[in-house]
């Protein structure tokens, strides 16, 4: 099945901010893109939340493509059950859920 949009990555980005004693701290950012086109980024997190949040809500925009492809499959299959689970389609959708459901949660290699 081929993705009816290119796939999303993300980059961290971060700021730098200066301080009111003249430190530099880091802000944390996260940019999420199309494959096809990095400088056309999709979304930035919000550099107000903490970073390991910033994370979670990246990876989860960068997977919605293919959460997006497989709850399609999904839902196309099901009207006849019978039929998709023969044919072996059920496996086929189990199999996209679950490589969808890792790389939203960071636990896939992109």
């Amino acid at each position: 099945m081929t993705n009816p949009t290119p796939e999303w990555h993300y980059e961290y980005l971060p700021y730098t901010v200066t301080e009111s004693d003249g430190s530099e701290r880091e802000l944390p950012n996260y940019r999420i893109f199309p494959d096809d086109a990095p400088e056309e980024y999709i979304a930035e997190t919000n550099e107000h939340l903490p970073g390991d949040v910033q994370e979670s809500h990246a990876l989860l925009i960068a997977a919605a493509p293919q959460l997006l492809d497989a709850l399609s499959y999904f839902f196309n299959i099901m009207h006849d059950y019978e039929s998709s689970a023969e044919k072996g389609y059920i496996e086929v959708a189990l199999d996209q859920a679950r490589a969808a459901i890792l790389r939203a949660t960071g636990r896939a290699s992109v």
